[in-house]
């Protein structure tokens, strides 16, 4: 799968999904309910899925290497922070996400594939 196209499906199916909840709960304000903040996620057909899982998926279909690893630890640390209830642990994936896809751009222009 070509990067871009990749990015984008990470983004949408996993990061926005995780993401959406905490900034929800940071704007309206207060303490999340037990579990606000857990994403349901689903796979392809529709069936729930969890991140990890969902995870496991994309990273077969993207670009391995370093900056993914990052941010697989990233996701791990978000998922426990979605668990305790820590909006501000959640919100760290939007810039691990930005992290992963400026490594992976700049690698690909350093190629001279841009």
């Amino acid at each position: 799968m070509e990067t871009d196209a990749w990015l984008a499906r990470l983004r949408h199916d996993l990061v926005k999904r995780l993401v959406w909840p905490a900034r929800d709960r940071r704007d309206v304000g207060g303490a999340p309910a037990a579990g606000e903040l857990v994403a349901r996620l689903v796979d392809d057909e529709g069936a729930p899925v969890t991140a990890d899982a969902l995870w496991v998926t994309l990273k077969a279909e993207g670009p391995a290497g370093p900056a993914a690893d990052a941010f697989e630890t990233a996701l791990g640390a978000a998922l426990a922070a979605a668990a305790a209830g820590d909006v501000d642990g959640v919100l760290a994936l939007e810039s691990a996400f930005d992290k992963l896809a400026g490594s992976l751009r700049l690698a690909r222009a350093l190629k001279g594939e841009e």
